[in-house]
């Protein structure tokens, strides 16, 4: 697993509600998952905001709006970027 930074609360971009933004801190992907991600924009450290949640996941990364499937949801590891307890809260 590729990975920024390890910490607790560490988990999968598909655990987090619409309307947070979150950092992306590696992936649990295999090389093609990985690089279609890389090819997106999504690398390590890159904030990602989650329009919305709901079977599949509409995130938008820097001036990009991208539509992407639970599964690959799940191979995409992200902490919260704020520390309220909101975001903190799965």
């Amino acid at each position: 697993m590729n990975v920024m930074a390890k910490t607790a609360d560490t988990r999968p971009l598909s655990s987090y509600k619409s309307g947070m933004s979150v950092r992306v801190t590696g992936f649990d992907a295999g090389k093609c998952c990985r690089g279609r991600l890389l090819s997106m924009g999504i690398i390590p450290g890159t904030v990602v905001d989650i329009v919305s949640n709901n079977g599949r996941m509409n995130i938008r990364v820097r001036n990009s709006q991208y539509a992407i499937g639970c599964e690959m949801a799940k191979k995409i590891m992200a902490i919260p970027v704020c520390d309220c307890n909101k975001c903190s809260a799965f």
